[in-house]
Order: structure tokens, then C-alpha cells, then sequence
């Protein structure tokens, strides 16, 4: 088992104890609200690990090796964010591809870049902000939070390959 998780489950096992020490009934209404949270998210999550499971055995290791490995640079990091672009699925759906796509020899910054995108430019979310912000505004923000998900494709390749060589 992964010593985060172990971390954080001893964390919120400690929070609960000690929201159950000065007030059980809001101890025992927050473990009511988490289990109503995971019987609503429990069906994405295992849809979305299962769809994951099946794309990386379709991803062509070479294919992304060549569109969003460390070999193809820029490009590849502009590339992970314009898939990011398209994205509409749920995070229980995003993060296993982006793992799928790290398996299948993506470079880290194609994968921050496909994942930053995902969050900040999604381009089925454009039409909904239209009539709040008004196209010129809309579309500044889109292409400003396309820069920063390159940019951050950027600088985490950067990071990444100089934290290697200290590991």
C-alpha cells in the first residue's frame, strides 16, 4: 500500500476522532455526507478505471512516443495540451489516461500540459462562459490558459529532468 494513502487515511481517522471528541453528531453527519459522496462517485470511478485500463492497451506505445514523447519537444508539449483541449471526461477518467499515456513513453510536460489544459481550457465549457463574459474576454482567457498549460508542460520537463539526476 502506498505510504500517502497510509498518511492520509491516519490524518483523517485522527480528524474524525477528534471531530467525534468535541461533537459526535457532526462526526458521525460528515461520515454520512462521505459515504453519500462515494455511492454517487463510486460508478464514474469504476467506469473510468476500466476505460483507462482498455485505452492503454490501445495506445500505441510508439505512436505516443512520437506525438508526445521527450523526443518530439515543443511540440509534443503543445500536442498534450491541445488533447487536453477536447477533453470533457471527469477526473476519475483524465488522471488514469494521463497515467496511461506516461506507461506508454509521454514526456512528463506532454502529461502536465494534457492535464492543465484539461482543467483550465476545455473547449466544451466555451459556450457556457459566452454569455457571462462575453466572447473577446472568453477567448483571452482561453488562449491565456492555453500559454500557461504549455508554459507549465515547459517548466515541468524542465523541473522533472533536473530532479532526476538528484534522485
Amino acid at each position: 500500500m502506498d505510504r500517502t494513502l497510509v498518511w492520509i487515511a491516519m490524518a483523517t481517522g485522527l480528524g474524525y476522532a477528534l471531530a467525534y471528541a468535541q461533537e459526535p453528531t457532526d462526526a458521525l453527519e460528515a461520515a454520512r455526507s462521505s459515504i453519500s459522496m462515494l455511492a454517487q462517485s463510486l460508478p464514474w470511478i469504476l467506469v473510468s478505471m476500466f476505460l483507462a485500463g482498455l485505452v492503454s492497451q490501445w495506445l500505441e506505445p510508439e505512436w505516443v512516443a512520437r506525438w508526445l514523447g521527450r523526443e518530439a519537444g515543443l511540440a509534443g508539449i503543445v500536442f498534450g495540451a491541445a488533447l487536453g483541449m477536447v477533453g470533457t471526461g471527469s477526473r476519475f477518467a483524465v488522471y488514469p489516461l494521463a497515467v496511461s499515456l506516461l506507461a506508454a513513453d509521454a514526456s512528463p510536460g506532454a502529461v502536465v500540459a494534457f492535464t492543465t489544459s484539461w482543467q483550465l481550457t476545455s473547449l466544451a465549457r466555451l459556450p457556457a462562459e459566452f454569455p457571462f463574459f462575453g466572447v473577446p474576454f472568453t477567448f483571452v482567457r482561453f488562449a491565456t490558459s492555453l500559454v500557461i498549460s504549455v508554459a507549465g508542460g515547459l517548466l515541468f520537463e524542465w523541473l522533472w529532468s533536473a530532479w532526476s539526476h538528484f534522485r
